[in-house]
C-alpha cells in the first residue's frame, strides 16, 4: 500500500471524527448534554485526545476508515437534529439540561426506555434486514467487509447505522438515568 493510501485513510477518519466533535460543539458547548461518559469526563481537549487511536486505527484500514465517517455523519446529523430548539433555549444548553433533568424525574422509567428505543428501531433494525439478506444471498459478512467492493461498503455503511442505534440507545437511556438521579439545585430565592 502506498503512503497515500494511509493518509486518505487518515483524512476520512479525520473528517468524520471532526463533524462529531464539531456538531457535538455546536449543540453543547459546555457539554452538559453529552451522552458519552468519557467525553464529559475528559472534555474538549481530552475528546481531541482520545481521537488520535482512532485515526490510527483508521489510517491502516480503509473499512474502519469509512466505517468512522459514516457513524460519525449520521452522530453529526443527530446532534444537530433539533439544535434550533436548544440554541434558543433561554439559557442554552445549560438550562435545557436542568429542564430535561427535571423532565426525566417525572417520567416514568418504562416510559423513557420505550421512548429512547427509537434509534433500535430506526437504524438497527432495518440495517440488520440488509446485513441477513446479503448474508443470505451472498455469505460470509467479515470476508465481504474486508473486500472493499459496492457490497463491503453497504455493509460498512449498515454497520455503522446498527452501531449508531445501539449505541444511541443505551448512551440515551444511560444519560436520562443519571438525570434522574442528580439531586435537584435549589432555587434562587428559595430560602435552602
Amino acid at each position: 500500500m502506498s503512503i497515500e493510501y494511509y493518509f486518505l485513510n487518515i483524512g476520512i477518519t479525520a473528517l468524520g471524527r471532526a463533524l462529531d466533535l464539531l456538531s457535538t460543539y455546536y449543540i453543547t458547548p459546555s457539554l452538559k448534554l453529552e451522552t458519552n461518559r468519557l467525553v464529559s469526563k475528559f472534555g474538549w481537549k481530552g475528546s481531541i485526545v482520545l481521537q488520535i487511536p482512532v485515526l490510527i486505527l483508521g489510517a491502516f484500514f480503509r473499512p474502519i476508515a469509512i466505517f468512522f465517517l459514516a457513524w460519525s455523519i449520521i452522530v453529526a446529523a443527530s446532534n444537530i437534529s433539533g439544535a434550533w430548539f436548544i440554541k434558543h433555549f433561554p439559557g442554552g444548553d445549560v438550562k435545557y439540561a436542568e429542564f430535561l433533568t427535571n423532565s426525566a424525574k417525572k417520567a416514568s422509567i418504562l416510559n423513557i426506555l420505550l421512548d429512547e428505543s427509537t434509534p433500535l428501531v430506526l437504524y438497527t433494525l432495518p440495517s440488520v434486514v440488509v446485513w441477513i439478506w446479503i448474508a443470505s444471498e451472498i455469505g460470509n459478512i467479515i470476508y465481504l467487509i474486508e473486500q472493499e467492493t459496492l457490497v463491503s461498503y453497504v455493509l460498512i455503511i449498515t454497520g455503522a447505522l446498527i452501531f449508531h442505534g445501539i449505541v444511541s440507545f443505551i448512551r440515551n437511556f444511560l444519560y436520562i438515568i443519571r438525570l434522574r438521579k442528580e439531586k435537584m439545585q435549589p432555587k434562587e430565592g428559595s430560602g435552602y
